[in-house]
């Protein structure tokens, strides 16, 4: 296939993922920075049985009114964003008609009205990130970043403009120090982790990091204000005995799988405020935390708002993590069990209600996928229910128990509207729920990713008859 060759087509709509969508011989093909009614020139990026795919290199006729100049120079490779060159206000847009979409196909429900979507800051709001490392040498680089569109190779980037300034602006500069290193091929990626006064990077490193390296990692540290973290293999004895060489510790705990390098002798955990509900979360660098704090304060309100706790209320928290929502909640209700599948994250909530005084919080691990009618805590009826689950939904937990539970009101938060409406067809048309109200999260400005929130009632008096 020859990428330089040029074609030329004309944009009918966008797909759910804000690509352009045309027809060129009888074939569909997606193409990126392509909006509908735009004809453009593009080439080929890839070519499939049923589809090809593409990028946009110039509009020429009709350009779109929602289009905008792209803040970043490397959207055309870097796959870290793809909506650059649509307005915010159009991203928005294209995110509720997704949603729309997904119900009327997978749940035969007509949204007619969504709530205000609930949205910040549309650059430098995420505060965790996985970026790949890779020394190239044929550019005689090092690469620090996301991968490109096509997925296959890291982007060659100086700059990210949706991670914060902290990180964003100082790519090159952790270039510079990775290529400084004597090992410099043993890391394969850093995580980026920010809490309320941290700003913490995780190396993942496949060999050993001898003292002099560890020495260059400090000093970088010192000097960006980083917190730094290492992430060594469980057979990693020597980067263990050389931290300890190198911070005159006597020993590491071998069953903690990262080590804090720096700042010597400061608090392993980060943490975050949720001001309006007087709640403070820790976390491990490495556990899951939203990714955007100013969304995920409004989401948290909203939530709260929408169920409506009060002081006679049980409440079940499912995939509960670290307890975002459970503590808050807690504050409002006489008593919540939150619910998480990975025991270290049930730990981590459970320290977090002591932490915030929630005497009224419980936490058990449970895979929410399997039957889990042996908990006798769960073997009960709940007033309200909030579930999180992954993008893969909720189903299995709802078709096995919630009719046990008989819920008065659910709020359902998604990060995938075709899971979320499949499974809020079941709670309508099986279990008797009405959906009263529906919105959309922009959890992740620039980019496809829709995240939701649902609230479903259902007539108190259900609960006596079944």
């Amino acid at each position: 296939m020859n990428n330089t060759i040029l074609e030329t087509a004309t944009i009918r709509q966008l797909s759910h993922e804000g690509r352009g969508v045309a027809t060129l011989n009888g074939k569909t093909v997606f193409i990126h920075n392509a909006l509908p009614n735009e004809t453009v020139s593009f080439r080929y990026t890839r070519r499939h049985k049923n589809f090809d795919e593409g990028y946009a290199v110039d509009v020429l006729e009709n350009i779109s009114q929602d289009r905008v100049a792209p803040l970043c120079p490397h959207t055309a490779i870097c796959a870290g964003c793809s909506l650059q060159h649509l307005s915010s206000q159009a991203q928005l847009t294209l995110k509720e008609n997704t949603l729309k979409e997904q119900f009327k196909h997978f749940a035969h429900i007509d949204i007619t009205q969504l709530e205000p979507a609930i949205h910040a800051k549309a650059y430098h709001y995420r505060t965790k990130a996985r970026l790949s490392v890779k020394d190239v040498i044929k550019k005689n680089k090092l690469l620090i970043g996301f991968h490109e569109h096509n997925g296959r190779y890291v982007a060659d980037i100086d700059r990210c403009l949706i991670l914060p300034e902290a990180v964003g602006d100082k790519l090159p500069l952790l270039s510079d120090l990775i290529s400084s290193l004597n090992v410099r091929s043993a890391i394969a990626q850093i995580e980026v982790s920010l809490s309320a006064d941290e700003t913490a990077l995780i190396l993942r490193h496949v060999q050993p990091l001898p003292v002099n390296d560890l020495e260059k990692i400090v000093a970088f540290a010192q000097t960006e204000e980083f917190s730094i973290y290492l992430q060594p293999s469980k057979q990693d004895r020597e980067t263990r005995e050389n931290v300890m060489t190198f911070l005159s510790l006597a020993a590491i705990d071998d069953t903690l799988p990262l080590i804090k390098l720096w700042p010597k002798n400061s608090p392993f955990l980060l943490h975050y405020h949720l001001p309006n509900e007087d709640s403070t979360l820790y976390f491990s660098p490495t556990e899951f935390t939203q990714i955007n704090p100013a969304v995920n304060e409004l989401m948290v309100s909203q939530a709260l708002s929408w169920l409506s706790p009060n002081k006679e209320d049980r409440i079940l928290d499912l995939f509960c993590g670290i307890g975002n929502f459970t503590i808050p909640l807690a504050r409002h209700c006489l008593d919540i069990i939150g619910v998480e599948g990975e025991s270290g994250m049930v730990m981590r909530a459970t320290d977090n209600a002591v932490y915030n005084h929630r005497d009224n919080a419980r936490f058990l691990a449970a895979n929410l996928t399997q039957n889990i009618s042996h908990l006798q805590p769960l073997n009960s009826t709940f007033d309200k229910i909030l579930i999180d689950p992954p993008r893969s939904g909720a189903l299995e937990v709802i078709e096995q128990h919630f009719k046990t539970w008989q819920a008065n009101a659910i709020v359902y938060i998604s990060c995938n509207p075709a899971t979320l409406a499949r499974d809020v067809g079941v709670l309508v048309s099986q279990l008797g729920y009405t959906l009263e109200k529906i919105g959309i999260l922009d959890m992740f400005p620039q980019t496809n990713h829709v995240e939701s929130m649902a609230l479903l009632t259902r007539d108190p008096s259900l609960r006596t008859s079944e």
